[in-house]
């Protein structure tokens, strides 16, 4: 075979190869080119499922800030209503204070307490003016039980107590003395109805009990001067049960040491009712000048709850005083104690 046959045959084999080549490449970009847009369109739907994640977590996001902005004003309500309530509490309890520290009238007070009559005790009673009248014009041979049987006849039958008052050598009344009832309502009928009546041909005069003085033995300029040597002072408007001269002694030993049985309260003769004052004897001077002066101040010396007036002693005792067993208290001590200092 020659030459020039040979080479047409190498052309057609060649072309042959460029054509199988130019196929092949163009199966091969055929080929990327749909694997390319498969990824296309993963990555779209990637994408889509991103947006929709971060679509659904903004959402979530707002719905909470929703909820915490919801309760972050439910929790203000709450806070402006508490607010509310604790200044109603606070108003509400300054408005009782300023009412407990407006100074009563005895009026209101003899409401307030006749009210209570159901819880108030029998001790706090007699102790208190508000059950309590006074007494004048009694016949001097009057028993205690005549007085009561007046009031009990006259429909004032609840009486808790009298402190009539005798004298020491006879034994007789004094003519006065304070009733203490148990109710308003006998007191209120005592001194409406019962004042001006009789008894035993006298007239009786019904009148309120008065508070008794609680100045400390203090004027207008304070205590009066302490007189030379004084020891002894007077004390009043003790309790008139539920104590006793050792009760005293525990009060009053804060001033200065007093001597032994140096305390005195006077007692009704027959019933030996305390009578509401007594005496306290000082060893030196200065005890009973700071009893006088501590009783002068605001707080003052209280016994039983009962502020007391507390003055120089400067008279004798009387020689018919005794002691709480009966006993004269002279015969018992002798001169021992007294302001002319004598001995101690």
């Amino acid at each position: 075979m020659s030459k020039e046959e040979k080479k047409p045959k190498k052309e057609k084999k060649e072309k042959k190869l460029k054509k199988e080549k130019k196929v092949k490449k163009e199966k091969k970009e055929k080929k990327r080119k749909h694997v390319e847009d498969d990824n296309d369109v993963v990555n779209e739907e990637v994408d889509e499922q991103q947006q929709e994640i971060e679509t659904k977590e903004n959402e979530d996001i707002q719905e909470e800030k929703q909820e915490e902005k919801q309760e972050n004003k439910e929790d203000d309500n709450n806070n402006n209503n508490n607010d509310d309530e604790d200044e109603d509490e606070e108003g509400a309890s300054k408005r009782k204070r300023k009412r407990k520290r407006k100074k009563k009238n005895p009026a209101n007070e003899k409401d307030e307490e006749g009210g209570q009559d159901g819880e108030m005790k029998t001790e706090e009673k007699i102790n208190s003016i508000v059950y309590t009248v006074f007494v004048e014009g009694i016949p001097f041979d009057c028993t205690e039980d005549e007085v009561k049987g007046f009031f009990v006849d006259n429909g004032c039958d609840d009486v808790l107590q009298m402190r009539l008052p005798r004298w020491q050598d006879t034994g007789r009344l004094r003519g006065f003395g304070h009733v203490v009832f148990n109710t308003i309502e006998s007191k209120t009928k005592a001194l409406s109805e019962l004042n001006g009546k009789n008894l035993k041909k006298r007239y009786l005069t019904i009148q309120e009990a008065k508070q008794p003085s609680n100045n400390g033995g203090a004027g207008s300029s304070g205590p009066r001067p302490q007189p030379p040597n004084c020891r002894t002072v007077f004390v009043k408007n003790l309790p008139y049960s539920n104590i006793t001269e050792e009760d005293i002694v525990s009060v009053f030993q804060s001033c200065g040491k007093i001597v032994d049985d140096g305390v005195r309260l006077s007692r009704n003769y027959s019933t030996k009712q305390l009578k509401g004052f007594g005496y306290v004897e000082f060893k030196n001077p200065e005890g009973a000048y700071s009893a006088v002066q501590r009783a002068s101040k605001v707080e003052g010396i209280k016994v039983g709850g009962r502020k007391c007036y507390v003055d120089y002693e400067e008279s004798q005792m009387k020689g018919s005083f005794r002691a709480a067993d009966g006993q004269n208290w002279q015969k018992k001590h002798g001169n021992a104690y007294g302001n002319d200092n004598k001995k101690y």
